[in-house]
């Protein structure tokens, strides 16, 4: 957790609230910079805005027709259920204040000194925060023997994600830890997730945390994340799953999730490695693949992909044929550029996004699955295809 944090819950109703807009330079359109809570100006977050939504059931369209303050009034005006749990995170090194969420006065919600103390008395490891969300490492009283995939050892782990705004609940997730540099691969997808009930109105959170602390086992859930680890280590990752992982990463250099060098940004003042007066350019595709390491190892990974097949631009292969064709890499090679980028070298946003990025892949058939047991070597790939005919289909299909 990061010391210079306080969390503050308030309560109020919708009509209570009110919006200070600004016009964005770069669209020209106006949008919320503030909200007024009991005329305290503090930063709106899209979370605050979704867990709005799903509270009252409305959508943000509504706002291109009507003033915040109109659809405020309304609600408080037939809602007779109007009043909100609000929480705000205040930072005290920078002064700044955010509205996280709003939930339901009725729900439980996990407190934060409470979640802290218990996480400290249950030695939570990793322990991280961002944007309302704590998310700590814990290792499971039975089955935490390390294991071998593909040459490199690995331990079952689980990871609590734990909202203290009161904005869902808590949730575990199966993951796993590559020993050999401390990689944690957290499986964010719904087949490897469970959900703790909190209880009712006042209920006390924290028995429903310590009883998941206390016995959580899933075996069955491990047996398949695992099953999944051996079957990347003897599958070619295909151009597509490695096309993928390149979108995101350009995604997250481009939106400073990531910095120049390919470190964690520590300074907001600017991405590393870029001077600070540049800081806040867009950074386009060129720009990211000529000056970003990562970057570059990704590509010694795959291979050229574009030099491999002769093509510009990959996306002239249809979706189709780019699941057909591999890449110098397998999928168990993709996952641990992923996860150590996630454990290392992103900020908190850019990690949960890797980390979602990596449960998607795992949670479903990989395009090339199993074959390395046909294609021991990547060259063999080719050359058996070749010899029966399909690479030149290929290519004909796409100069056609």
């Amino acid at each position: 957790m990061v010391a210079s944090k306080q969390i503050d819950y308030r309560f109020a109703t919708v009509g209570d609230l009110a919006v200070k807009t600004v016009t964005d330079p770069k669209s020209g359109r106006t949008i919320v910079d503030q909200v007024l809570v009991h005329d305290e100006p503090v930063k709106s977050t899209d979370r605050f805005w979704q867990s709005l939504y799903s509270r009252f059931g409305f959508g943000g369209n509504i706002f291109k027709f009507f003033g915040h303050e109109e659809v405020f009034q309304r609600i408080s005006t037939v809602e007779p259920r109007d009043r909100l749990r609000l929480c705000i995170e205040r930072d005290a090194k920078s002064g700044e204040s955010r509205l996280l969420a709003c939930s339901n006065p009725a729900k439980p919600v996990v407190r934060h000194d409470a979640l802290v103390d218990m996480l400290g008395r249950y030695e939570g490891q990793k322990i991280r925060y961002c944007d309302g969300v704590v998310q700590s490492t814990h290792i499971p009283r039975a089955g935490a023997n390390a294991f071998q995939i593909g040459g490199d050892e690995f331990a079952n782990r689980f990871v609590i994600s734990s909202p203290i705004d009161g904005y869902g609940q808590p949730s575990i997730f199966l993951s796993l830890l590559r020993q050999i540099c401390s990689n944690g691969m957290i499986g964010f997808a719904p087949a490897f997730r469970s959900t703790l009930a909190l209880g009712r109105g006042e209920d006390d959170v924290m028995f429903s945390m310590v009883r998941a602390l206390d016995g959580f086992g899933n075996d069955e859930g491990y047996a398949a994340l695992r099953q999944r680890f051996e079957a990347a280590a003897v599958s070619w990752a295909s151009v597509y799953e490695a096309q993928s992982l390149y979108r995101h990463l350009v995604r997250m250099l481009a939106r400073r999730k990531m910095g120049w060098d390919g470190a964690a940004m520590a300074d907001a003042s600017g991405v590393a490695g870029l001077p600070a007066d540049q800081s806040d350019l867009s950074l386009s595709t060129e720009v990211v693949e000529s000056g970003s390491p990562i970057i570059s190892a990704f590509h010694r990974m795959t291979g050229d992909v574009s030099q491999l097949y002769g093509l510009a631009n990959m996306d002239a292969l249809s979706v189709k044929r780019q699941r057909t064709l591999p890449v110098k890499a397998k999928v168990l090679d993709l996952v641990n550029f992923a996860s150590e980028l996630a454990t290392h070298h992103l900020d908190e946003q850019g990690a949960r996004a890797a980390q979602g990025w990596l449960g998607t892949l795992i949670s479903s058939e990989y395009d090339l699955e199993n074959s390395v047991g046909d294609f021991d070597d990547f060259q063999d790939f080719f050359l058996d295809r070749k010899l029966n005919g399909e690479i030149s289909l290929d290519l004909q299909q796409v100069t056609a």
